[in-house]
């Protein structure tokens, strides 16, 4: 069984969710200024959010941008992505830190200060994720 792969970077299809317009408003418009990162949409966390909304609008990762890094609005929707979607990453910020958090149920080397070098790094390991499984299945039905 040979496997070729093609090492090609899509854009990160980016989800932002925030708790406050204005912050929301900031962090959408730096998303979108980026050429390199395609935003499929912004919500807003006090909004009841559904797992299959999730499934629906596919993002690669998603951006919980939140006044308060550790409210509970924003520590029970991670809960809620990462409970339904293991492989999807999700990147919370706060308005009172300057600082990125990233939780995955995967083991992450991402690390830094810059939301852009955050997205494309937790994109690649979730394409290397899957293509890993696809691999795993693919040998797994063939034995």
């Amino acid at each position: 069984l040979f496997y070729l792969s093609h090492t090609t970077m899509t854009k990160p299809r980016v989800l932002l969710i925030s708790s406050q317009c204005l912050f929301g408003e900031s962090i959408e418009l730096i998303l979108r200024a980026n050429n390199n990162i395609e935003l499929i949409g912004s919500w807003n966390l006090d909004d009841p959010i559904t797992p299959f909304q999730l499934l629906e609008a596919r993002p690669s990762v998603v951006v919980i941008a939140d006044e308060d890094l550790h409210s509970e609005a924003s520590t029970e929707m991670t809960k809620l992505i990462v409970e339904h979607y293991p492989d999807l990453s999700v990147i919370r910020t706060g308005l009172s830190e300057n600082v990125l958090r990233v939780f995955s149920t995967q083991t992450r080397s991402a690390q830094g200060d810059n939301l852009f070098d955050m997205i494309r790094e937790c994109t690649i390991q979730n394409q290397e994720a899957n293509k890993h499984n696809n691999i795993k299945q693919e040998m797994d039905g063939s034995a």
